[in-house]
């Protein structure tokens, strides 16, 4: 799987290809904990990419990599969701009850954020 393609559609806000990124995920049956760290991505990417690959290790009852365990925070809150931001209930929410992997490294989601099941 091309962690890379799934970062990049998600900073584009382009949510519709990263849901399909995680069918595709799910359908494979990847092995989180044997995800191989992503080349070629800035500190920014690397954040999301260790943040939503921890998310869907979680989510599928696996171990992250672990590479995910050395990847900071970005230095700005990054909305992962388009929109989010103009709805200050859903924002609040998803600020304090979005899943931990992202919350950690200061990107925001709704808890539900690419549940694609």
């Amino acid at each position: 799987m091309d962690v890379p393609e799934l970062v990049r559609s998600l900073l584009a806000g382009d949510l519709l290809a990263a849901r399909q990124w995680v069918s595709d995920a799910q359908r494979a049956k990847v092995r989180w904990e044997a995800l191989e760290r992503p080349d070629g991505l800035s500190e920014r990417e690397m954040s999301v990419a260790a943040g939503i690959v921890e998310l869907l290790a979680s989510r599928s009852g696996s171990t992250p990599p672990p590479w995910t365990r050395t990847i900071g925070a970005v230095r700005e809150l990054l909305i992962l969701d388009p929109g989010l931001e103009q709805m200050p209930r859903s924002f609040a929410r998803a600020r304090s009850a979005g899943p931990e992997s992202l919350r950690k490294r200061n990107l925001i989601a709704l808890p539900d954020f690419l549940d694609v099941a």
